[in-house]
């Protein structure tokens, strides 16, 4: 028997939530969203990568005994439009695609990002004497919340998700996480809870509600902390 071909064009994320005492019968993967040092606004973010997921498990499990939490997995799939590029992503390649990850750039692209970056980050002030900005990875990881910006970049509109290091409030060691705007909400598939399958996940998208509260998180940069439970 012929084996399946592999659908290369979805993506698989995870994400972990947060709770007391017992665990809710009906979660809604909007208020799974990834908690990143630097909110995003605009945007929902989950791990990415097998072993970026295990290491994001281990922090969530750290930090939920840490804060006397509860605390669950929550697996989802994107079906995108175009397949990934399995291999190295140059210039020409890009428009080719709906998904990018920072961490397969050939050279050039990297140099370009990194440019853009920092351009940016100087027009808004931002920039520091105390900021690393040899290496783009670095950079990422110091202002995560640049990428929404990058996402709007001409030529890289197109893109569905971006995935790219960062740092979250539960891990102090940066992880593989993949980002994409709300409006991109329904490419979302289907979504599960591995820990307590008998929860339903929900995928109504996100409202001008959830768009307002992470454009104030952001405003604020909410410090380190234990995470504001719903």
């Amino acid at each position: 028997m012929m084996k399946a071909e592999k659908n290369n064009s979805i993506v698989e994320l995870s994400s972990v939530y947060f709770y007391e005492d017992a665990a809710p019968k009906v979660l809604s993967l909007k208020d799974c969203k990834l908690p990143t040092n630097n909110p995003i606004a605009g945007t929902f973010s989950a791990l990415y990568g097998s072993q970026s997921k295990q290491d994001g498990f281990m922090a969530a499990r750290a930090y939920a005994d840490k804060h006397r939490l509860e605390f669950t997995v929550v697996d989802f799939s994107m079906d995108l439009r175009q397949k990934q590029n399995a291999l190295i992503t140059d210039a020409e390649d890009i428009q080719h695609y709906d998904f990018m990850s920072v961490q397969r750039l050939s050279r050039g692209m990297t140099n370009e990002l990194r440019a853009i970056f920092q351009e940016k980050l100087a027009q808004q002030g931002a920039l520091t004497a105390t900021m690393d900005t040899s290496n783009l990875a670095k950079l990422i990881v110091q202002r995560p919340d640049m990428m929404v910006s990058i996402m709007d970049e001409p030529g890289w509109k197109h893109l569905k998700v971006i995935a790219y290091p960062a740092k979250l409030t539960i891990s102090d060691k940066p992880l593989s996480i993949a980002t994409l705007h709300f409006h991109d909400w329904g490419l979302i598939k289907e979504a599960s809870c591995r820990l307590n399958p008998g929860m339903r996940i929900t995928l109504e998208p996100p409202g001008q509600q959830d768009q307002n509260r992470d454009h104030q998180k952001q405003g604020q940069r909410d410090s380190p902390g234990r995470l504001k439970m719903r």
